[in-house]
């Protein structure tokens, strides 16, 4: 029973060592975020906007944060010098905090695009506890694993001002463009290492 104790524990110690660790990849520009992620689906806002900011036009997530939506930038031009989003009939998500972007199934990517509505020129943007610096008002930024594991249902939003925007959402549930599945000689390798091992203490009897 020792014997087979110590052989679980050091084919378990391989395994693990064997196994790469998954990474959080981060994007400030949108093409480079969609070529990565690969098949992905964008929410642009502008379809059945509510005034709580629930977005009616797709299924699959909602949002929880103290927020106001911007229907064809209704209201939500007062400052429109330094915001881009305030154009003609644009949707978009004004937010007076931080919050989440809960989906109805786990997620691989994620991404928006964001902006300080009040009158500013710059802004930034935190996804899962990672920060996109600051930037022109209305750059992108994205999040997305390096490898098949999930961001998982729930994506947190930080606010680092007073106000903030954010429209046009990306996100993906597919295996993304760095994927890689571990070889199978790999894995066959550490159970030959096994096996050595249980010889061994087989001799040492």
């Amino acid at each position: 029973m020792k014997n087979f104790i110590k052989v679980f524990v050091i084919t378990s110690g391989l395994l693990l060592t064997g196994l790469s660790q998954a990474a959080i990849i981060t994007f400030n520009d949108r093409a480079a975020f969609e070529t990565y992620v690969g098949a992905s689906t964008t929410d642009d806002l502008n379809t059945n906007l509510s005034g709580s900011g629930l977005d009616l036009s797709n299924a699959d997530y909602s949002w929880t944060m103290s927020d106001y939506a911007c229907t064809d930038s209704a209201g939500c031009n007062l400052y429109g010098s330094g915001n881009p989003f305030v154009s003609g009939s644009n949707d978009w998500v004004w937010t007076y905090g931080s919050g989440s972007f809960n989906f109805n199934f786990n997620v691989t990517a994620f991404g928006l695009d964001y902006a300080n509505p009040f009158n500013t020129t710059d802004g930034s943007v935190g996804l899962n506890g990672f920060n996109s610096g600051t930037n022109t008002n209305g750059s992108f930024f994205g999040i997305a694993t390096d490898d098949n594991t999930f961001l998982g249902s729930s994506i947190s939003y930080t606010q680092f001002t007073q106000f903030q925007a954010f429209d046009n959402v990306i996100y993906s549930s597919n295996p993304n463009g760095q994927f890689e599945v571990a070889s199978a000689p790999g894995v066959l390798g550490l159970f030959g290492i096994s096996l050595l091992v249980i010889c061994r203490l087989r001799k040492a009897k």
